[in-house]
């Protein structure tokens, strides 16, 4: 090989490295921003002031007479579309065992129970122990 020939093979190598290095420098800024994302949702939520609490348990309560006058699919419907966060929320404001990391699935599950207990104590129905006696 001439000096030419090396110089060319080099001058190639360059142009390779430089490539890989700007890829490398995409790659780091979008994984920062990411990281950077994450930690802006990962943010504390402010506690529930007095007033959200009343606010969220008047709308529990109207929630749960939609449910016992029959519209039980509205009701679910309504709580399935409301975001992650709010329902958390409505969930801790009404005393449920909640917390920022539960999945919404969980979190209209116990909403779900909890309608579900509560009408069993509005009308006293026997439970299986009752029904042994």
């Amino acid at each position: 090989m001439t000096n030419d020939e090396l110089r060319e093979e080099l001058f190639k190598l360059h142009e390779k490295l430089d490539r890989v290095l700007a890829l490398l420098d995409v790659k780091a800024a979008s994984a920062q921003k990411k990281a950077s994302d994450r930690k802006a949702k990962q943010e504390k939520t402010l506690p529930l002031t007095e007033e959200e609490i009343k606010q969220q348990q008047e709308r529990f309560h109207e929630l749960f007479s939609r449910w016992m006058s029959g519209f039980e699919i509205e009701v679910q419907s309504e709580l399935e579309a409301a975001d992650a966060d709010a329902l958390r929320r409505f969930a801790d404001a009404n005393n449920l065992n909640i917390t920022t990391k539960t999945p919404k699935a969980r979190a209209l599950q116990l909403i779900a129970a909890r309608f579900r207990e509560k009408r069993q104590l509005m009308h006293g129905l026997p439970s299986r122990r009752d029904a042994d006696a």
